[in-house]
């Protein structure tokens, strides 16, 4: 096969921070209602805050940079391998982040 793959990834580390919570559990903390307060309803009084979507979720990630390198199509069976050899040539893998998440991978038009 000829042409190349554009492969974006990211570096995980071990201290990375991923946490998935509910708005009906937010809204239950005094602390995000006196802020939400605060900062939309300055002045006013006797305020209740609601949600009718108890079901949403709100994810909190530690923020990742997105690195993007490109490999031939004959070696799309090493990506993995491939992109990892390229983080730690880049020296992007270091201390406790010394792992690698494959985020997206795409043909180039040659």
């Amino acid at each position: 096969m000829d042409g190349q793959v554009e492969v974006s990834f990211t570096i995980l580390c071990e201290n990375d921070f991923s946490k998935e919570i509910t708005l009906s559990d937010l809204l239950k903390s005094e602390k995000v209602l006196k802020a939400i307060k605060s900062d939309f309803c300055e002045g006013a009084r006797n305020l209740v805050i609601s949600s009718s979507a108890s079901d949403v979720k709100i994810s909190i990630n530690s923020e990742k940079k997105e690195h993007v390198h490109v490999i031939e199509k004959d070696d799309i069976q090493d990506i993995l391998e491939l992109t990892e050899e390229y983080a730690r040539s880049e020296k992007l893998l270091k201390g406790d982040c010394s792992r690698i998440e494959l985020k997206n991978f795409s043909t180039l038009e040659s």
